[in-house]
């Protein structure tokens, strides 16, 4: 199961496993985004190395453009470590609480 969606302020909340068969389903909604954004991942129990090249991809078009990128919160201790050995902690904005 996973979930994506764009809350009326402008988070973007994933829930449940990002996987490759879901990324497609994800960059429908990360590709729309044009402006720095928070994503909270408080539900996201995992993601594949598929979910971290979307989100880098569109951390890399974010930043190109001048902005800060994404702000990722609420990021569960397993999520947290995956970025941290992948050495995302020094690419993305990383809060284990909210923004």
């Amino acid at each position: 199961m996973f979930e994506i969606q764009r809350e009326e302020d402008g988070t973007i909340v994933m829930r449940g496993r990002l996987d490759a068969s879901r990324v497609a389903r994800a960059a429908e909604v990360l590709d729309g985004v044009d402006r720095p954004s928070v994503v909270d991942l408080a539900g996201l129990d995992y993601i594949s190395s598929m979910g971290l090249g979307l989100l880098i991809r569109t951390q890399k078009r974010l930043v190109s453009a001048g902005g800060p990128g994404l702000c990722l919160v609420n990021v569960t201790p397993h999520v947290h470590d995956v970025f941290r050995y992948a050495g995302f902690h020094q690419i993305f904005d990383i809060r284990k609480g909210p923004a």
